[in-house]
């Protein structure tokens, strides 16, 4: 099958012969003995993809787009401190994951605000597929959303017709199979702006799971890691350097690096 998309990283059209993941190299984790049921797959699946709402909604909710042009008063700077100490997840998105969902523009303040709508009225997510480590409490997981934004009279249509569809992956990370994950994202990879459900999550798996190999990211806790190994690899989750301990107690994925600093993300548990 032939599927023509866009990376966004190079901005480069390509085009390629591409089979679904079932029948390529990242079946080895889908083959054999899976580490849940699949009743706990199925349940995963629909909480990942709710976790995601969750998080884009609080940052609708809660972030506040007319703070972010104006800091420098005295009395905008100790309303926008005070107002964040109340919600501090919701001030900054450093992976600029979930929070370019829960905006829409506005053509009479020309900028940026907080969508209108219940983001679960907006955007449709669906898990398409999860990868598991061999105890279940570690996951990677690809995600299609579907942008359903309405148009609505002073703001500006978010998607062209025929370029609703994005795809992202995500790691997840739980204490116990029966417990909720809580979600880190991926930032090598991207599907933005396809024309349908298949093409985005063929692109984004095809991505991860034969391209990820490689030199980790400049300005990135990847810098001068080696990754050897694709998502659906046979030793992907005991040798990628997204599992190796940052810390005593963190994982290298639940980190980001900002102005050469190291920070853990802080996204919200879902519940």
């Amino acid at each position: 099958m032939r599927i023509y998309y866009l990376i966004l990283a190079g901005s480069l059209v390509v085009s390629l012969n591409l089979l679904c993941c079932s029948f390529s190299k990242s079946n080895k984790k889908q083959c054999g003995i899976m580490p849940v049921s699949n009743e706990i797959y199925q349940r995963d699946k629909e909480q990942i993809a709710n976790c995601f709402i969750d998080n884009v909604e609080y940052f609708r909710l809660f972030h506040r787009y007319d703070y972010d042009a104006v800091r420098d008063f005295d009395s905008i700077k100790s309303n926008y401190n005070g107002y964040y100490q109340k919600y501090p997840d919701a001030k900054w998105d450093p992976a600029n994951f979930f929070e370019p969902y829960a905006t829409r523009y506005s053509l009479v303040k020309d900028n940026y605000v907080n969508s209108p709508l219940p983001i679960k009225d907006q955007l449709k997510v669906t898990t398409d597929t999860i990868f598991y480590n061999k105890t279940g409490l570690i996951c990677v997981a690809f995600l299609v959303m579907e942008n359903k934004y309405s148009k609505i009279k002073g703001l500006e249509d978010d998607r062209d017709k025929g370029r609703e569809f994005d795809a992202r992956a995500m790691i997840g990370c739980r204490v116990s199979k029966d417990s909720l994950f809580k979600i880190y994202p991926l930032e090598k990879h991207k599907a933005t702006g396809f024309r349908n459900y298949v093409e985005a999550a063929n692109i984004l798996e095809d991505l991860y799971c034969n391209h990820l190999n490689g030199i980790g990211s400049t300005g990135s806790v990847y810098e001068g890691l080696m990754f050897k190994q694709n998502v659906g690899d046979k030793e992907f989750f005991e040798k990628s350097p997204y599992f190796q301990k940052y810390d005593s107690v963190t994982y290298n994925f639940q980190m980001y690096r900002h102005l050469g600093k190291d920070f853990r993300f802080n996204y919200r548990y879902c519940k």
